[in-house]
């Protein structure tokens, strides 16, 4: 009976060990480095007011990673790490970087990733605007100089021309909306311990 028990022992052991790892196994979810996930912005934001370390949120949307349905409801934070305003040949930028998940569940797991793409919508109304008060300027400009140094009235097209390209080069701001798509993309893998074992 003795030896018995001594054979039944770690049988026993062995079989609680394996349940409790496909437990773990279960009540765990990895997304790999390289990932890509779909979500939405909570908030918008815009090259012309964010600033570096304001924070943004995203929900997680279908298509869910790997289809796991546990992702419903998942939130994901962020900061802002790097903002260039648009200008005179400056294009606009805004960098984002992600930092921690949290599952519907109120699990949470640090992230690293970045925002690979999103929409975005640009003021190109407002470009039009000052390439065509640019186009004014330089052929009013242009018409002055060309009749009072160079006694000639070409100047005023000259003018125009390098004016509209003036204001053609002048960068446009742009905000990513509240409720827009993004794509964002894990850089390192991460497992996530589910509290609710999905």
């Amino acid at each position: 009976m003795k030896r018995l028990l001594t054979l039944i022992a770690p049988s026993v052991a062995a079989v609680v060990g394996a349940t409790t790892l496909l437990a773990l196994a279960a009540s765990s979810i990895t997304l790999y480095s390289g990932a890509q996930i779909n979500a939405r912005m909570n908030s918008s934001i815009s090259s012309a007011t964010a600033n570096v370390g304001d924070r943004f949120a995203l929900t997680i949307v279908p298509p869910y990673p790997s289809g796991n349905a546990a992702f419903r409801g998942a939130q994901i934070q962020g900061v802002v790490t790097k903002v260039r305003r648009a200008g005179q040949g400056t294009k606009p930028e805004v960098d984002m970087k992600l930092q921690y998940l949290r599952m519907a569940d109120g699990s949470v797991a640090n992230i690293s990733g970045k925002v690979t793409s999103a929409q975005r919508q640009a003021s190109t109304a407002n470009n039009v605007g000052k390439a065509a008060l640019g186009a004014l300027g330089g052929m009013l400009v242009g018409n002055a100089i060309g009749k009072t140094i160079f006694h000639t009235s070409g100047g005023g097209a000259v003018g125009f021309v390098g004016g509209a390209l003036l204001g053609a080069n002048n960068k446009e701001n742009f905000t990513i909306p509240q409720g827009s798509n993004v794509q964002l993309t894990l850089n390192q893998t991460v497992t996530i311990r589910t509290q609710s074992g999905y």
